[in-house]
């Protein structure tokens, strides 16, 4: 039977462990695991975790300047837009005492720049880039927004409108060179804003003290 992350997400592949552990150990996990309301083995596997994470051994993971760790999930968006593809990107905080979604994104990207590439690896690439971008650049990745350009097609996200980044020609002419600009710190984002707060205690999704719960 499939097991799930910490997250609740499924996961496929897994392998049985065996753990022995002083009592003092088990206790003292055991309590924090009901305080958390999570099983022994959630607890656990949340540890083990976070250690891969701060080892740089999990994939889609950024590691901020001030040492906070956060996973990245890609979601396409399936629908049908006339002059782009776009998909959402979720940014989780792997905190020790939480792992809470603090941000999400929605970014799209011109037709006309796709050529005859996956849309979504497109778009994918694209997010990514731009996320590890704003975070050598010593921005918390889940405090940040968009102005909407001036030619840029509406978000089709209506219920957050500044979560939106549209890379069209005006941004770009080449996603190659475009992304390789990025990695090399060459571009800036005339349309980010620092926002200095988390996106979901930003927008009243929940307050500080609810992370903990």
């Amino acid at each position: 039977m499939p097991s799930k992350n910490v997250d609740g997400r499924v996961d496929e592949k897994s392998k049985n462990l065996t753990l022995r552990l002083p009592d003092e150990f088990h206790r003292q996990l055991a309590a924090q695991a009901s305080r958390q309301g999570l099983t022994l083995n959630g607890l656990l596997v949340g540890i083990v975790n976070r250690h891969l994470l701060d080892s740089g051994y999990a994939p889609g993971v950024i590691k901020s300047l001030s040492g906070r760790l956060f996973e990245i999930h890609f979601e396409p968006i399936s629908d049908i837009y006339d002059d782009y593809f776009c998909g959402r990107f979720d940014i989780f905080e792997n905190h020790p005492l939480y792992n809470k979604r603090r941000a999400h994104y929605i970014i799209g990207v011109s037709r006309s720049l796709i050529g005859q590439a996956d849309p979504y690896d497109v778009v994918k690439d694209i997010g990514l880039g731009l996320l590890n971008s704003y975070n050598r650049r010593g921005l918390e990745i889940d405090q940040i927004a968009w102005q909407r350009g001036p030619k840029d097609p509406s978000s089709p996200s209506p219920t957050m409108k500044d979560n939106w980044r549209y890379i069209g020609s005006s941004t770009t002419k080449n996603i190659s060179e475009f992304l390789v600009s990025l990695a090399r710190n060459h571009w800036k984002d005339e349309l980010l804003v620092a926002t200095g707060q988390s996106q979901d205690i930003r927008c009243n999704l929940r307050t500080e003290t609810d992370l903990y719960q």
